[in-house]
């Protein structure tokens, strides 16, 4: 990517290879920020890089799995004197099908709290130095799932804890870092139609990928470099915790 140009707003969106990561990242190149998007080590990145077919020296695409914590350093040398914005955690899974507490065995449970909560939250902190301070922002892929207060129904036990935590853990970096300017955004995208939202076209999303990205996008311009902790939905409705 080339040298931050002071006008141009950066993101670094973490898992953008496809579904809502790779919407954002055509999102966000299409209102003229530049975009750097990182993607499984095995993962086919042909998509994602045609997002910068009309301007590529916009785009730049990295490689690293939240989940392996050798592939932290490696991954954070790679981004040189990178200054960005806003850093976008993506990275997340459904887990397994049943989402029973009785059910799962710890290998389920270890691998999606590892996946959704404590790889993103670890790496978000590795790359609080590369936020532009003061003003800069750290969002997650949230869930309204992940919201205790308005938990009515029960149900989906392991994909509710992974995301409560991930609040939680993203609340902790803003309560230590708020007095340098820090703005943290948890943000849920509705219920979308990716291969995640659908259990692989097992079950109907209410949305499509565009509407929910757009307005994503539009939340994170809107509270970017605010100073606050907010738990938003892509419409701009404010969650309870």
């Amino acid at each position: 990517m080339r040298k931050r140009n002071k006008m141009t707003k950066s993101i670094l969106i973490v898992a953008a290879e496809r579904g809502l990561g790779l919407g954002l990242a055509h999102q966000f190149f299409r209102r003229g920020w530049n975009v750097m998007g990182t993607s499984q080590p095995d993962a086919n990145v042909d998509e994602l890089n045609s997002v910068g077919t009309t301007n590529p020296d916009r785009l730049a695409v990295a490689p690293i799995d939240v989940t392996d914590p050798a592939q932290i350093k490696p991954f954070l040398n790679s981004l040189g004197d990178s200054r960005f914005d806003v850093v976008f955690m993506n990275a997340g899974i459904w887990g397994a099908e049943h989402q029973s507490v009785l059910e799962a065995t710890d290998q389920e449970f270890a691998e999606i709290m590892l996946t959704n909560t404590f790889g993103p939250v670890r790496l978000a902190r590795h790359l609080l130095n590369y936020l532009v301070m003061p003003g800069g922002t750290l969002a997650f892929m949230s869930s309204h799932r992940g919201s205790i207060a308005i938990n009515l129904e029960g149900g989906l036990e392991l994909y509710r804890a992974s995301k409560v935590a991930s609040n939680m853990l993203a609340r902790g970096i803003y309560a230590e870092h708020k007095e340098r300017g820090l703005t943290v955004l948890s943000i849920h995208p509705g219920w979308v139609s990716t291969a995640m939202g659908t259990l692989g076209g097992s079950v109907k999303a209410d949305i499509g990928i565009e509407p929910s990205v757009r307005g994503v996008a539009d939340v994170v311009e809107k509270h970017m470099a605010t100073g606050e902790n907010l738990y938003l939905d892509y419409q701009d409705k404010r969650l309870d915790w």
